[in-house]
């Protein structure tokens, strides 16, 4: 029986867990639903997509890494975001299973009704949401964390939702936003208390654009590095693009030196679903679920579907992608498909 998690602060919920039974996460993103006039084809495939990806998965719970509306009047025939978060939040609540998100940089657009501090209203009333505004101290909308505990209160893992923001002060032509320093040092602030409580604690993050650790380490993969394992999945965008930000972000380097956080799960780039594990750290992509953002999107399928997390009793994890189809593509441009890296 689903038990709401508790509310600890405005920054920390607790989420009662089996004792004895694997946790299943199921992370969802870039569902780009528009609900709105030209998207209605395309809103019915991303539904069906999430209902055949839960049914395959039966998660405890959903993750949803950002991009989950898309308020762009070109494509969708809306810009009401507000009304968009409504209707996904009704969608959800009808699994009864509970859910989380963090937003994208296209939750919010250019005109759209509703801000990101809109939105986060909006989700805090879902009868099986978890979410919460974070400390108004820290920049972003969306930083708070999920402790999974056993009934006896014992810490199984903690699950970090960051805001990985959206684009710099000149909007969209002044490049992609990062996750800022204020967020990082809360961040490792709360971990290391959490790291009192259990000293092997693994916890996991999800934020929407990739660190440049992502490109980084597929870069250190190809030239043979042996500090880089190879997972799953590939980079399908052109030039092997990965949509990371000019600005320096101290995540990934903060994470090994603090040593709690083992997985970082994003979405953002809708054809890259590789994972790779760096520095000790899985760094996964996302499997999405576009059919409208991209253009052609709609006759790719080798990246959509889901990701599945699930997390034992004692807090280790395991990763494995869901594709909607029967294929999750491993080719990487320059790398022979024995893998040996």
């Amino acid at each position: 029986m689903y038990k709401k998690a508790v509310v600890n602060n405005d920054e920390s919920f607790d989420l009662i867990i089996s004792p004895n039974q694997n946790f299943k996460i199921l992370q969802l993103t870039d569902l780009h639903l528009g609900f709105g006039l030209f998207s209605k084809k395309s809103d019915r495939q991303v539904l069906d997509g999430v209902n055949t990806l839960i049914r395959n998965a039966s998660p405890d719970l959903i993750i949803l890494t950002g991009d989950i509306i898309y308020p762009f009047l070109p494509k969708s025939g809306t810009l009401n975001n507000i009304k968009q978060m409504k209707k996904v939040m009704s969608f959800l609540d009808g699994f009864k299973i509970p859910y989380t998100m963090v937003f994208g940089n296209h939750d919010l657009e250019i005109g759209s009704k509703g801000s990101r501090e809109d939105l986060a209203e909006i989700l805090k009333t879902g009868e099986y949401s978890i979410f919460s505004e974070g400390k108004s101290d820290i920049y972003g909308v969306g930083n708070f964390m999920i402790n999974l505990r056993k009934p006896n209160t014992e810490l199984v893992s903690s699950l970090v939702m960051l805001d990985s923001n959206m684009y710099g002060k000149g909007w969209f032509f002044s490049g992609f936003d990062c996750i800022h320093k204020d967020q990082i040092d809360w961040c490792m602030t709360a971990l290391s208390k959490l790291k009192e409580e259990k000293q092997d604690l693994k916890a996991l993050t999800f934020f929407h654009m990739p660190l440049l650790e992502y490109k980084v380490a597929y870069e250190k993969m190809k030239l043979g590095d042996k500090s880089v394992t190879y997972n799953f999945g590939s980079v399908g965008e052109t030039n092997d693009y990965f949509g990371v930000s000019k600005n320096d972000c101290e995540l990934f380097d903060r994470a090994v030196e603090n040593g709690v956080i083992k997985g970082m799960f994003c979405g953002h780039d809708h054809l890259n679903t590789i994972s790779l594990t760096y520095q000790d750290i899985m760094l996964v992509y996302g499997m999405s679920l576009d059919f409208l953002a991209y253009k052609g999107i709609k006759k790719r399928y080798t990246q959509r579907g889901g990701t599945v997390i699930t997390i034992s009793p004692t807090g280790d994890f395991e990763v494995t992608p869901l594709p909607l189809g029967t294929v999750v593509s491993n080719f990487v441009r320059g790398i022979s498909n024995g893998f040996t890296c």
